[in-house]
């Protein structure tokens, strides 16, 4: 059987490290392992692409000669569909107006559509229609979560058995030899990964700390790791009032990230709402102690971890902290680390994808 030739929408990999940049190396270096599909990557620059997949003949660059998402949109991938004439064009959440070849659409959530409160209005109105009409125009949908797939299936009325997931995978951090961030002690420091907005809690976590002071070590600090993305005084305020208690970090290699996991007291993962929550079980795989909030997709990863909590229960959160700094010798149970490593693989991704082409060609 010909191998199907896909075209990727890759203009994320031209911009810094983010989820959905992640997830497209991820998969499609789990696709071009298993050789099943030749695969087209556009971006602007080519080392965009190169640098992500090394010696990886199933996956090759083409450019993208415009960096304007309107015109990307509109023009840019006609252009690509004429002149490369692929069996399918991959994009994350919105898929342009006219229709070249069959499209593999994936929306990773709509947690702006159940929890409203968390995202600005005019982000709300526009996705729900680019991402809706999008996802019913697609031939495949993919998502990363049985939460999410219920989401999509409820908000956007198509058939839960028609949307597959594509788990992220965590092969990235099983093999990386770590490299100390100065100025940390190992079990001294808590470690949260995620970008800063109100949905993520870091205010919360925080205080909850603050308000426990006095029975934390003198030297034990909370590391938060990302960059703004929304507005967020109520951080503002609690990284105000905290002091050395919290230091923040951003731009870290891989290398520093599983040192980070891996020798914190504890990774805490406080948000109130994720579409998966890939952070939790990063630590998993780095060999870390980790925790996280009992909610939306991270309820299907709490079998994982070393224990949940209320993200809105400054007692649940500190009861968590109390059994952390109370068992510091605790080690985490391997067996969870390998069930990790083997259930979210980008290999099991790339063979629910190659599955939902091969019922489309039957």
């Amino acid at each position: 059987m010909k191998k199907p030739l896909i075209l990727v929408d890759g203009h994320v990999l031209d911009g810094p490290p983010q989820g959905t940049s992640t997830h497209i190396i991820g998969l499609y270096g789990g696709v071009a392992r298993r050789g099943a599909a030749e695969v087209l990557i556009a971006a602007e620059r080519e080392d965009s692409v190169a640098r992500v997949f090394p010696d990886c003949d199933g996956v090759k660059w083409v450019p993208l000669d415009t960096a304007n998402k309107y015109r990307r949109l509109a023009v840019g991938f006609d252009r690509l569909a004429d002149r490369y004439r692929p069996d399918f064009i991959h994009f994350q959440y919105i898929a342009p107006l006219r229709k070249r070849a069959r499209w593999i659409v994936s929306v990773h959530d709509v947690l702006f559509l159940d929890l409203p409160q968390y995202f600005p209005l005019r982000y709300r109105l526009q996705n729900r229609l680019l991402f809706g009409i999008s996802a019913n125009r697609a031939d495949i949908v993919l998502t990363v979560s049985e939460y999410s797939r219920d989401a999509i299936s409820r908000h956007f009325g198509i058939p839960r058995q028609d949307i597959a997931i594509t788990t992220n995978g965590l092969g990235s951090f099983s093999d990386i030899d770590p490299k100390p961030v100065a100025g940390l002690r190992p079990g001294r420091f808590f470690v949260y990964v995620s970008r800063f907005e109100p949905r993520k809690n870091q205010d919360g976590l925080i205080g909850a700390l603050r308000g426990m002071s006095d029975e934390l070590p003198p030297d034990c600090q909370l590391v938060l790791i990302g960059n703004p993305a929304l507005p967020y005084p109520e951080l503002d305020a609690e990284l105000a009032a905290a002091g050395p208690l919290v230091r923040r970090l951003s731009n870290l290699s891989f290398a520093e990230l599983v040192w980070l996991y891996r020798n914190a007291a504890a990774a805490l993962y406080a948000s109130f709402a994720e579409g998966f929550g890939i952070p939790p079980l990063e630590a998993v795989a780095a060999g870390g102690r980790s925790y996280a909030a009992a909610n939306t997709a991270m309820n299907e990863i709490s079998g994982y971890l070393d224990g949940t909590f209320d993200a809105g229960d400054t007692g649940d959160i500190q009861r968590v902290v109390r059994e952390i700094l109370e068992t510091p010798d605790h080690t985490p149970d391997p067996t969870r680390r390998l069930r990790a490593l083997e259930d979210f693989s980008w290999g099991h991704s790339a063979d629910a994808l190659l599955a939902s082409i091969h019922r489309l060609d039957k």
